[in-house]
């Protein structure tokens, strides 16, 4: 059961998509930026981390600058409204490093797809 750390300010999309993974994947999460880099300060063991962009207390670039700093060496779901040219901290190596940008509003199935696909392939 894939490790899945969820990110997003919004409280309904995080119970939401809590629902739906739990079931599928240990899930947990976090209301912003700063919150999950606190958590990845002391916890690196996720095989994915699914984070929204725009929160008000450290923003989805923030996080993706910590983990890459950091070689965390965790797949990566940007999971946002905004396109990836609107961000220019997700640059060629972002995509080169497999990791994902989903745009929202997203089905559940397609973000477990994802998810599944991200953790089966760190762990081949």
């Amino acid at each position: 059961m894939p490790r899945l750390l969820f990110i997003d300010d919004d409280p309904e999309i995080r119970s939401l998509y809590n629902c739906f993974l739990q079931d599928l994947s240990s899930v947990t999460t976090c209301e912003d930026g700063q919150q999950a880099m606190a958590l990845l300060q002391d916890d690196q063991n996720f095989d994915v981390i699914v984070c929204d962009y725009r929160m008000p207390v450290k923003n989805g670039g923030d996080v993706w600058n910590f983990v890459q700093q950091r070689n965390l060496n965790i797949p990566f779901v940007l999971f946002t409204s905004q396109t990836l040219t609107d961000l220019p901290e997700f640059d060629d190596s972002f995509h080169n490093s497999g990791n994902v940008w989903l745009q929202k509003p997203a089905s559940p199935d397609k973000l477990l797809r994802i998810i599944h696909d991200l953790s089966k392939s760190e762990h081949s």
